[in-house]
């Protein structure tokens, strides 16, 4: 499902003209936690993004 929810959406933008495609990915969960991102990840990689920059954030 998430496959072809992505693919629509590129399809999609592509139709419009976009050029370029950012995706921000919350992914600090360690491995084995319910919010692992491991298998999105993945999804996103085979769709051709690649991994250029991380956001980091800090509180007290």
């Amino acid at each position: 499902m998430g496959r072809a929810m992505l693919g629509s959406a590129l399809e999609m933008l592509d139709k419009l003209g976009t050029t370029e495609v950012i995706l921000y990915v919350e992914d600090d969960a360690p491995l084995g936690d319910d919010r692992d991102r491991t298998a999105a990840n993945s999804l996103y990689e085979s769709a051709g993004f690649t991994e250029i920059d991380r956001l980091y954030s800090y509180s007290l």
